[in-house]
């Protein structure tokens, strides 16, 4: 019987593991998500050190297909200044007209004022930001309290009341 007990915590130990696969799975993708969103469509120009997306125009596409990608859609990054009727910008990711995205290390662009549709000014999503805390709160819980058992045994792992006697 000492045998058949250390079976069925070897499985529960290798359930263990694979719900903390399941959770970790869950919780990059729940990183994924992201705490910020993306304003609608403004005309207005942002300020420097501004995080934005830069929607780009069919011109915009001709213009800056030699220096970001030819279906480009929207240019990420945050704003370093505007000068002669362009706007300067490090580029931390560019998103083609399919939704593909390509992530760029800071590298520095010069938008031109005719290649630009609109802004698209980014903000922190406090929904957004709420649903990855209370993840990460329900993740650390529901570890912790299976590997330092909080909730007690399962029915299957109580000890039984010996035998019976007459």
């Amino acid at each position: 019987m000492t045998d058949h007990r250390n079976d069925s915590r070897r499985t529960r130990s290798e359930t263990i593991a694979q719900r903390s696969v399941g959770v970790l799975c869950a919780l990059a993708l729940v990183l994924q998500i992201g705490c910020f969103s993306y304003l609608p469509v403004q005309s207005a120009p942002p300020l420097p050190a501004q995080q934005v997306g830069i929607v780009v125009n069919d011109r915009g596409r001709v213009l800056l297909g030699d220096r970001v990608g030819a279906s480009v859609d929207r240019i990420d990054g945050k704003v370093i200044s505007r000068q002669d009727g362009s706007i300067v910008v490090d580029v931390y990711r560019v998103t083609d007209l399919r939704g593909n995205t390509a992530t760029w290390t800071g590298e520095r662009v010069s938008i031109p004022d005719e290649a630009i549709l609109g802004y698209r000014a980014r903000k922190v999503s406090k929904l957004k930001t709420l649903l990855l805390v209370g993840s990460i709160v329900f993740a650390i819980v529901a570890s912790l309290g299976q590997s330092l058992d909080l909730f007690g045994d399962e029915l299957g792992e109580r000890p039984g009341e010996g035998p019976q006697q007459s």
